[in-house]
């Protein structure tokens, strides 16, 4: 002990000696084990974190497949009959509960707003094993038409709105117009599974402003079609995944029976089941463990470059370890001394790598993009920190490592009889050597992943939106359901406010919509033509929108052929219809779609195309739209609508300007946040932009540090070769010639480096492929492009390097034979 004791303390003095060394070790650790912490992070807090939910390992999310639209379609949400028949006659879980988020009005709680709810089947509580703060959770009995409404709400409601009141169970609150009993206050932090339309993937999300009860009308849907929603279900203790996907293919079939009798057409469903956990997080798995991957290689660049260095520090301290070595220090307390000294910068680079991870996230949750599942449970943990620990360890040992090595196997004698620190030094040279091959591939593969991110973002940028957004903002208005119980009184509505918006004098243009552009698909139903024979399942689908007259004037959409919809449309007796190009060619190829009749698969539901709008990214601009049909508002005008404006100039006060008009026709009116266009059209990149952003600093600091150590390698390797480049000048050699000749020894091992992570680069392409949008994987421009970059930068490090240490004196190095 007392030994371990001496070593410590003589190992902080050398540190204290060399404290651009200790500097330069630690400051890199920090930065480096920062932020492989801050990564981990957020791969602990959204992938490895359990779900917060009593035994969470048993919840599975449920879907439907209907083989023949299975192409475009993989899975569907449940149908409301369907959920019913897995309610009551499966087996393989406790409880099954749908679950449908809406956005209403909140009134008589302070001024109208417009928040969300969740429609859920009593038993949710049940499957998800929800607690309340008090009162009581909602019940199967809570479904029935015939009970009063009920409502559980959240905590931030009951803070916000209703003042905390302990006494709030059995107040009355109005959403949507239908009055609320309240029966229940959730915990604070409260978070329900929230899946987006028609998508499989699912996140959680705590703002919603209460949990009512799901009421399902099933006498007014059909046994196909109208699949709208998502169900989560609690295994029973024992059944495994394979059990229950069994019994449910099994109901699916006696569905898909009874569907076939009541449709006259065949019918053919499957059931989909996964856990609840990889719903949430599937699909955020690959590009983490991408960053997990890309953050670690950054690392292990560093580690690299600290070996070479501590291995450099080491070769010039081999006589001081040579006279301990005489002196009767054994190696095994010689190569201790040395793992002792990195281990203690390890610790110090760990320890500030904590605090440089925790700064790392606050920016991170900040900036994450909004549909990065479980960002909220990012934090530094117990488990965090272990890994912390763990990394820090182990880079010091890795760094500690061929230092260790090299004492360990120094030769004493001719070490001391060399007077110096050993002038021959081939294993060290051969060993950096590898090093700088390791750091340059490592940079190459990063920097080729980055290159492809980049290329991915600039081809999205190209992306034609096929409207233009610049100076048309957005607001979502939910009207009083109470006030408005039918179409024709939300029609006069809607007019309404569309003739106070047009009066403000910023407005050029205003319209209606259903759906704004880029927010996925939604409204999803069959088009065919009226002569259309085959069954359901062989005609196309289309996203419908309900819009109005200045539409796409509004948002500046050409039409390509006949007009758009018009005042003058609202008395005729069949609806008028503009589709989409690719649906005007899916009806009727080659042939004139104007004035022909479509249906949404019911003959009487007719529609007459007046008009073709061109082709553009109406749901996503990283996939080719879907076929589109835009209907008329007063049509269909259920629940909120977007009113979409175009304004003359800047006109910086619209926002409020519009919300007054909104109010000046109904004070109780609910009305969102005004949000510019242009905002949506960035939402639309915001993930792609920030994956480029991370990848860029990655693979910049990947490049970094490898230069470093191509200068470092390439400084050192002349020092100690200085004697010998003398001699070859007093030989005849020219002094060019023998700064080429240390110029081609030092990029040799960039070469093979550079050979090594383009051969890496290409392995990963599988993995990076689903990540990419208008890319290859393997591009060879991208890839070609790394390797002269990183060729032309680690030359220039070498000629950089061999410059400024290399001094020709060959009088010297005569007087010295």
């Amino acid at each position: 002990m007392d030994g371990v004791l001496i070593d410590l303390r003589d190992a902080m003095r050398s540190l204290r000696r060399d404290p651009l060394y200790a500097a330069a070790l630690v400051g890199t650790l920090a930065l480096t084990l920062g932020a492989s912490t801050a990564v981990f992070s957020i791969v602990n807090g959204v992938m490895l974190r359990p779900l917060a939910f009593r035994e969470a390992q048993r919840l599975v999310s449920l879907r439907e497949v209907e083989p023949t639209i299975a192409r475009r379609y993989a899975t569907l949400p449940a149908n409301a009959r369907h959920f019913e028949e897995w309610r009551s006659r499966a087996t393989s879980f406790a409880a099954l509960a749908a679950l449908d988020w809406r956005t209403t009005s909140l009134t008589g709680a302070g001024d109208p707003a417009q928040v969300a709810i969740v429609r859920a089947s009593g038993t949710a509580f049940d499957v998800l094993q929800m607690p309340v703060a008090f009162g009581r959770a909602l019940t199967r009995d809570d479904e029935r038409p015939d009970r009063p409404p009920v409502a559980v709400v959240a905590h931030g409601l009951w803070q916000d709105r209703l003042g905390g009141d302990p006494q709030v169970l059995g107040r009355n609150l109005v959403l949507g117009g239908t009055q609320y009993t309240i029966v229940g206050v959730l915990p604070r932090g409260a978070e329900l599974p929230t899946f987006p339309v028609l998508s499989e993937s699912a996140s959680l999300s705590s703002a919603f402003a209460a949990i009512v009860p799901l009421r399902l009308n099933l006498a007014a849907i059909g046994w196909m079609g109208t699949f709208n929603y998502p169900v989560v279900a609690r295994l029973k203790a024992g059944v495994t995944l394979a059990q229950a996907r069994a019994e449910l293919d099994v109901i699916q079939r006696a569905v898909a029976a009874i569907a076939a009798r009541e449709t006259h057409e065949p019918a053919e469903l499957r059931g989909w089941i996964v856990p609840l956990e990889e719903s949430i997080v599937g699909r955020a798995r690959r590009g983490l463990l991408l960053l997990l991957g890309a953050i670690g290689g950054v690392v292990l660049i560093a580690c690299a470059n600290l070996a070479n260095l501590s291995l450099t520090r080491a070769l010039g301290r081999m006589r001081e370890a040579a006279v301990r070595s005489a002196l009767g220090a054994s190696r095994a307390r010689l190569v201790g001394r040395v793992v002792l000294e990195q281990i203690l910068l390890a610790c110090a680079g760990g320890a500030l790598g904590v605090l440089v991870a925790r700064e790392a996230l606050i920016v991170f949750v900040r900036t994450a993009p909004i549909d990065l599942p479980r960002v909220n449970a990012v934090a530094i943990d117990a488990r965090v920190l272990g890994f912390a620990a763990a990394a820090a360890i182990a880079a010091g040992a890795c760094v500690a490592l061929l230092p260790a090595w090299r004492v360990g196997r120094g030769d004493v004698e001719a070490t001391l009889r060399g007077g110096g620190s050993g002038t021959t030094d081939r294993g060290g040279v051969g060993i950096r050597a590898s090093l700088v091959a390791a750091q340059v591939a490592l940079s190459v593969t990063l920097l080729v992943v980055t290159g492809l991110f980049i290329v991915s973002f600039v081809q999205l940028l190209r992306v034609n939106p096929g409207f233009s957004p610049e100076r048309v903002v957005a607001i979502e208005v939910a009207p009083v359901a109470r006030r408005y119980p039918d179409a024709p009184a939300r029609a006069a509505l809607y007019d309404r406010i569309l003739a106070a918006a047009r009066d403000l004098p910023a407005v050029a243009s205003a319209a209606w919509t259903s759906a704004l552009p880029l927010t996925g698909e939604t409204w999803v139903d069959l088009i065919a033509s009226i002569d259309d024979r085959r069954p359901s399942s062989q005609k196309p689908s289309a996203n419908y929108r309900f819009v109005g007259p200045e539409y796409f004037r509004t948002l500046s959409m050409p039409i390509a052929k006949g007009r758009s919809i018009e005042e003058r449309d609202r008395n005729r007796a069949v609806a008028p219809a503009v589709i989409s190009s690719r649906a005007a060619q899916t009806l009727w190829p080659d042939e004139d779609p104007i004035g022909r009749l479509f249906t949404r698969g019911d003959p009487d539901d007719r529609f007459e195309v007046v008009g073709v709008v061109v082709d553009g990214h109406a749901t996503t601009l990283e996939a080719e739209s879907p076929l589109m049909v835009y209907v008329p508002y007063w049509f269909n005008n259920e629940g909120k609508s977007v009113l979409l404006v175009r304004t003359r100039g800047d006109a910086p006060d619209v926002a409020s300007d519009l919300r007054r008009a909104v109010h000046a026709v109904d004070p109780e009116i609910a009305v969102a946040d005004v949000s510019p266009l242009r905002r949506i059209v960035d939402h639309a990149l915001e993930s792609r932009r920030y994956q480029m952003w991370l990848f860029s600093a990655f693979g910049a600091s990947a490049l970094l540090i490898a230069s470093l150590g191509v200068y470092g390698t390439t400084a050192y390797g002349v020092s100690r070769r200085r004697r010998e480049m003398n001699i070859r000048v007093a030989l005849g050699a020219r002094a060019s010639q023998v700064f080429a000749l240390v110029v081609r020894q030092s990029t040799a091992p960039v070469l093979v480096g550079i050979a090594i992570g383009c051969g890496g680069a290409v392995a990963i392409g599988t993995i990076l492929a689903s990540l990419l949008f208008n890319v290859r994987a393997r591009d060879p421009l991208i890839i070609a492009s790394v390797a002269v970059l990183v060729g032309a930068i680690g030359t220039l490090a070498s000629a950089a390097a061999a410059r400024g240490s290399l001094r020709i004196d060959p009088a010297a190095a005569l007087r010295d034979q």
